[in-house]
C-alpha cells in the first residue's frame, strides 16, 4: 500500500533528533490498522500543504506490543511530543511522559484501553484525540428511548467485544428513565450461544417478561444473534413474536450495514461520535483512496494537522516554565478551519481546530466529545409498525 511504503521511506530518511516522534505498531497483525491510520495521515498532510504551509518533519518509529516506548526512545533535549500508536498501553506512555517530561498525543484510544486514563498520575500530559465509545452508547440509549422503547432485557454473548458495553448501556438507560428486566442477580443476561440450557432459560425469561425490547450485546451475524433471530422469526422468542420484541444492537456501525430483513424493528449506531470536519475529510479521503473512511483514518488525519500546528510557531510555556506542545489548544473557543488555525498559531494565539475525529475540545488527561448518531436501521414491508419516514435519531456531544 502507498501509505505503508511512504512510511517506510520516512523511517529510513528520518533525522535522529527531530522534535516530534510518531510511533506505529510494527507487527504484521497490525498492518491494516497501521495502513488505515497512515491513509488518513496522508490526507491530513495534503490539507496542510493546501494552506501553503510546510509539512513538519517527524521521526517515525516502529513499536512492537512487547516493547517499552521508554526503552526504545532515546532521550534528546529537543524532543517534546510523542504520538502513541493506536490503542497503546497508556501506562507505558504515562511512564514515558513522566520520566522524559514529554507530552503524548493519543490518536486512537476508544474502548477498554482508555478506561485506565482516569487512574494515571500525571495524565495531564496525555492528549486523546477521539471521543470515548461511551458517547456511542449514550446516543444508542437516547435513540432507544426516543423510539418509545423504555422496557428492555439485555443479553450478552460473553465472548463478544460488545459484551463489554452492556453495563454501560444499562447504566445510561436506567439513568434516563428506562426499565431493565432481569431474572438474574445482574441486569445483563450472559448467554453462551453454545449452551442449549442457557439459551432455553433466556428464551423462557423473554417470553414471561413480555419485554418489548431486547438489547443484543453480540455480533449481529454471530451465533447468539443468529440463533435468537431465527427463533423470533419462528415465533418462539419473546412475547408477540415475530413482530416483537424490537432489537437494539450494541455493535459498531460498520457491522450493521447488512442486517437481514426481519418483521420487527431494529435500532443501532449509525456512526460513532466524530467532529465537525468529518464530511470534508470523508470527501477528501474518498477522492484520495476510493474508500469510505472510519474513525481510525480520521484520527490519522487530525494527527497530521495537529503536528503542523505544534510546529507552526514557538511553543507556549507551561506554568512550570517548560515548552508546552499542546498549550495553544483552547477548548472553549469557536472551532476554526486549518488555514485560520495556522495563522492563529503563527501569531501566538490560542485556538480550537475544526476536526474530523472529535469536537477538538481537548484537555490533557480527558477524552474529547463529538456527535454520534443512532436510530432505526431498517423497516420492512412485512413489519406492521413500519416507519413512515420518521426517525428515532439521537446525537451526543
Amino acid at each position: 500500500m502507498a501509505a505503508a511504503i511512504g512510511c517506510q521511506a520516512m523511517v529510513s530518511s528520518a533525522l535522529p533528533r527531530q522534535r516530534v516522534v510518531v510511533m506505529l505498531p510494527s507487527t504484521s497483525a497490525d498492518a491494516t490498522l497501521r495502513d488505515r491510520f497512515l491513509q488518513g495521515y496522508t490526507v491530513g498532510e495534503a490539507t496542510v500543504r493546501a494552506c501553503g504551509h510546510p509539512v513538519p518533519p517527524v521521526r517515525w518509529m516502529a513499536l512492537r506490543p512487547d516493547q517499552s516506548p521508554l526503552e526504545q526512545l532515546p532521550r534528546h533535549r529537543d524532543q517534546h511530543l510523542v504520538v502513541a500508536p493506536p490503542s497503546a498501553d497508556l501506562r507505558a506512555f504515562n511512564d514515558l511522559s513522566e520520566q522524559y517530561g514529554l507530552s503524548v498525543l493519543l490518536p486512537y484510544q476508544r474502548g477498554e484501553s482508555i478506561d485506565t486514563l482516569r487512574g494515571l498520575k500525571g495524565r495531564e500530559k496525555l492528549w486523546p484525540l477521539v471521543p470515548s465509545i461511551q458517547e456511542d452508547v449514550k446516543a444508542t440509549v437516547e435513540a432507544t428511548l426516543k423510539a418509545g422503547w423504555d422496557r428492555a432485557m439485555v443479553v450478552a454473548d460473553p465472548s463478544a467485544l460488545e459484551a463489554t458495553l452492556s453495563m454501560a448501556f444499562v447504566d445510561h438507560y436506567k439513568a434516563s428513565g428506562g426499565l431493565v428486566e432481569s431474572y438474574e442477580p445482574t441486569p445483563v443476561q450472559q448467554v453462551d450461544p453454545t449452551d442449549g440450557q442457557r439459551l432455553d432459560r433466556f428464551r423462557k425469561d423473554m417470553n414471561w417478561s413480555w419485554a418489548g425490547t431486547v438489547v443484543v450485546a453480540g455480533q449481529p451475524d454471530g451465533p447468539l444473534a443468529t440463533r435468537l433471530r431465527q427463533e423470533q422469526r419462528d415465533g418462539a422468542f419473546g412475547g408477540g413474536a415475530p413482530w416483537t420484541p424490537n432489537w437494539v444492537y450494541l455493535s459498531d456501525s460498520s457491522t450493521l450495514r447488512d442486517l437481514p430483513q426481519v418483521p420487527w424493528q431494529q435500532l443501532g449506531l449509525e456512526h460513532p461520535a466524530r467532529g465537525e470536519d468529518w464530511l470534508a475529510f470523508a470527501e477528501a479521503f474518498n477522492r484520495r483512496w476510493g474508500q469510505t473512511p472510519d474513525l481510525l483514518a480520521a484520527a490519522g488525519y487530525d494527527t497530521a494537522r495537529v503536528l503542523a500546528l505544534v510546529e507552526a510557531a514557538p511553543l507556549p510555556v507551561s506554568d512550570e516554565g517548560l515548552p508546552d506542545p499542546m498549550g495553544w489548544v483552547s477548548p472553549d473557543q469557536d472551532a476554526v478551519d486549518l488555514c485560520s488555525a495556522l495563522r492563529h498559531r503563527q501569531r501566538g494565539e490560542a485556538l480550537r481546530l475544526k476536526a474530523a475525529a472529535s469536537d477538538f475540545r481537548l484537555r490533557g488527561g480527558m477524552t474529547p466529545s463529538g456527535q454520534a448518531a443512532a436510530g432505526l436501521l431498517m423497516a420492512t414491508p412485512s413489519d406492521p409498525m413500519k416507519a413512515d419516514g420518521k426517525r428515532a435519531d439521537a446525537a451526543t456531544g
